[in-house]
């Protein structure tokens, strides 16, 4: 794996370049496309100090995007949370490989207890729970330090397992990316693989992604909650392959009925995050008016935002470096909510 040091190292901000491809004013040439409300959109994007990318892929091709500041098409940068969907279809991946027989395999089944201490009820644990932010554990990540805490900890996957269960599994929506680093634990337990290795050659290259990066925890797992580094045409194509439902240029990478059954809501958010109401495996879920969305969701406003009905992808990328906490959840609310409120009404 290449290894990835200092990524949030001081970087010289560069002159504002914006770079446009595929993209006409003349509604006529695509009359799907409001062309100037995507206008205003993009005019309007320039005021996120810190958004580096800004893509929309409608229909089978790219019809307009910018880069800001140290932004480009090819340039990788950490994507945070959109991690987590991604392994979602690696699970699903894995199933239809082989390596695992189902969603309903509990913890049990792969915690080496040579290694690491769990308790029975943990162990029932299911990969659907993990999947859905419905494990029981008592975590605090949205409004807290809880994935910095565990970030720190010594073993990232014995201290998701040293917390105590406060709710019955399937039962409660906790946001907790140490539940979603499991499944990356998982897939290296059952494929003999890492999680980077196992994703290069059953997902990455089958999609024209030749290379990423990919942190890794103190132990030599693949974070997967948060490690992973894309750029955002990268973004695009994972987008491509749920939009698709699973087939990415004519190839079946992953089964219709898993990608189908991920974006299918499992629970209410509870009004935990802005702009989705239910969450599936690892996907947020919303609805604006009656078009219904899908998006992978990356602290610090990165996002693969996805709208079914109208054929459409939305990817945005936003600059974490020196980043205070408070300026990354600003930037994350006015992306999504210039995605959300501002271009999806372009398409309608």
């Amino acid at each position: 794996m290449k290894e990835v040091k200092n990524l949030f190292k001081s970087i010289l901000l560069v002159l504002l370049v914006i770079s446009v491809t595929n993209c006409s004013d003349d509604s006529s040439s695509n009359p799907e496309v409001n062309y100037t409300k995507l206008n205003e959109a993009f005019s309007s994007a320039q005021q996120i100090d810190n958004l580096t990318s800004l893509v929309v892929f409608h229909k089978d091709t790219i019809i307009k995007e910018a880069f800001y500041g140290t932004g480009g098409a090819d340039v990788r940068q950490s994507v945070r949370s959109v991690t987590k969907s991604v392994m979602s279809i690696l699970i699903g991946i894995a199933i239809d490989k082989g390596f695992l027989t189902s969603v309903d395999q509990t913890l049990g089944e792969f915690i080496d207890t040579s290694i690491y201490t769990i308790t029975p009820e943990k162990s029932a644990i299911k990969i659907s729970h993990l999947l859905s932010m419905t494990g029981g554990f008592e975590w605090n990540e949205l409004t807290a330090s809880g994935y910095n805490d565990w970030a720190l900890a010594d073993n990232q996957v014995q201290y998701l397992l040293d917390k105590p269960l406060i709710a019955e599994p399937g039962q409660l929506f906790t946001y907790n990316s140490a539940g979603t680093h499991l499944l990356s634990y998982i897939i290296t337990k059952v494929s003999g693989m890492s999680t980077y290795e196992f994703s290069l050659q059953y997902l990455f290259n089958p999609i024209d992604i030749e290379e990423v990066d990919w942190y890794i925890d103190k132990q030599g797992y693949c974070n997967g909650g948060a490690g992973l580094i894309f750029t955002p045409h990268d973004m695009i194509r994972i987008g491509q392959l749920v939009l698709n439902q699973g087939v990415y240029n004519g190839k079946s990478i992953i089964p219709s009925d898993y990608i189908n059954n991920s974006v299918l809501s499992k629970i209410s958010t509870g009004n935990t995050m802005n702009f989705a109401s239910g969450y599936g495996y690892c996907w947020w879920l919303g609805q604006k008016e009656e078009v219904n969305y899908i998006f992978a969701n990356g602290y610090g406003g990165q996002f693969i935002v996805i709208v079914p009905s109208l054929e459409l992808i939305v990817v945005a990328t936003n600059n974490l470096t020196g980043v205070t906490a408070s300026v990354a959840n600003e930037q994350w609310y006015r992306t999504l909510d210039l995605i959300i409120n501002s271009m999806i009404s372009a398409f309608n």
